[in-house]
């Protein structure tokens, strides 16, 4: 097997996650990156990781440089029938593979929950708008989720129908016709005073996971905070999905990036909410400055070797940058060189040495994210954090610092119910 300084790798990616290309390639001999920009009428907003010269943007997985490639990365979804389609062809692949039905197929993965006896909370199956509007108008405090059209629109809040009608309004415009048949997913607010959110930031290798990882606390699209530690140090509860799908993982060959987003309460029964079967947003982020050994991670695991993280710090902090503008418009950054590993953007390209941030289209602020590591404490991390995020500028950017206080919160509650590892 070859020494990772030796591997020619091919990144294929959306643009989310373009810093990770660029962080492999201060390993890797070269690294290729195609973003899918096939379409009736291509747009150069396509040409996501242009200007870096760390990376050679390429057309298509396929062409010249096809047998070049010793390693592609699939850090995302969506691709699962090609990732398996190079590992028939006996390539060399990191990624979920047709593992990514279990973030794609909601209830598909609540049967797995529950046939692997996983607590699963209350949901029910929803076809067309009208049908919804129904039953929100009786329901109060649930989620509404979509399977795989999560372009359509991201997972919201219905606390009453008044307060989520604009809403619905906004989503039934865009499907026109569509909302006929569109398909809910709507599950119950899982309730408690002490309940906390909490999961595994890691990756899976044919079922078997890495002994030490990363495990946090997101504040949902702001902010994230997590410590390194040793796989069996993280308390029973908030692993327990984990243990039961490797199984589930090793039937379907996967090999790549996973992270959970689990609620428990007083009774520590561990509520899977969300499986991400791809790079989690936060933290990955995070993972690429705080593991010295990224790529080997990554080369050895599509392999189907399990390397160990060999982390620069104890704990880590992550603050999500914001900005209403680069939905629809270029945006530049502006990043002090001081703290430039420490930032890490979306979309992004480099032109006339100053990076923007290509029209992301998809309605959502996240455009990146700042972080920040140490030894001493997570409180520590989080001050050094938003010390970075002092280095970045930009039109209508905006840095949500203060969401760490509902992850220092978060903390709290684990500790009442005897589930702190944050120490």
């Amino acid at each position: 097997m070859k020494d990772p300084s030796e591997v020619t790798a091919l990144f294929v990616d959306h643009g989310l996650f373009i810093s990770q290309a660029l962080k492999l390639a201060e390993t890797f001999k070269k690294v290729y990156s195609y973003t899918p920009w096939e379409s009736a009428f291509p747009k150069m907003t396509s040409m996501v990781g242009y200007g870096y010269d760390e990376i050679e943007l390429v057309d298509s997985i396929f062409g010249t440089h096809f047998d070049e490639i010793d390693l592609f990365v699939f850090p995302d979804i969506n691709h699962g029938p090609l990732q398996q389609y190079l590992v028939d062809q006996g390539k060399t692949v990191w990624g979920s593979r047709l593992g990514e039905c279990l973030e794609l197929d909601r209830e598909g993965m609540k049967e797995i929950l529950t046939a692997l006896d996983l607590p699963v909370g209350k949901f029910t199956h929803i076809k067309g708008m009208s049908n919804l509007r129904a039953y929100l108008k009786e329901k109060k405090n649930v989620y509404v989720k979509i399977n795989k059209w999560r372009g359509t629109f991201e997972t919201f809040k219905s606390e009453s129908y008044n307060q989520v009608e604009p809403k619905l309004d906004e989503v039934e415009h865009k499907l026109g016709p569509l909302k006929h048949i569109i398909e809910f997913t709507i599950e119950d607010q899982l309730e408690e005073a002490n309940m906390f959110e909490s999961g595994t930031d890691g990756y899976v290798i044919n079922g078997e996971y890495p002994t030490k990882l990363m495990s946090g606390i997101e504040v949902k699209d702001l902010a994230y905070v997590g410590v390194f530690t040793d796989y069996l140090d993280i308390p029973e509860p908030i692993r327990r999905f984990n243990d039961r799908m490797k199984p589930v993982f090793a039937a379907y060959g996967y090999r790549g990036w996973m992270s959970t987003e689990v609620r428990i309460g007083k009774d520590h029964n561990p509520y899977m909410i969300d499986g991400c079967m791809r790079s989690p947003s936060p933290p990955n982020e995070l993972w690429q400055e705080l593991y010295s050994n990224f790529a080997e991670i990554v080369w050895y695991g599509a392999n189907g070797i399990v390397v160990d993280p060999e982390p620069t710090a104890k704990y880590g902090a992550e603050v999500l940058i914001h900005s209403s503008w680069a939905s629809g418009n270029w945006q530049p950054v502006d990043i002090d060189p001081d703290v430039r590993e420490f930032v890490k953007l979306r979309n992004s390209m480099k032109i006339n040495e100053r990076e923007y941030i290509s029209p992301m289209g998809d309605g959502l602020p996240e455009i990146g994210a700042v972080i920040g590591m140490s030894d001493v404490s997570v409180e520590d991390a989080i001050k050094n954090a938003i010390e970075h995020c002092d280095g970045v500028s930009g039109y209508y950017l905006e840095m949500p610092t203060a969401a760490t206080d509902k992850a220092l919160e978060a903390i709290e509650k684990m500790d009442k119910l005897g589930l702190n590892y944050f120490n």
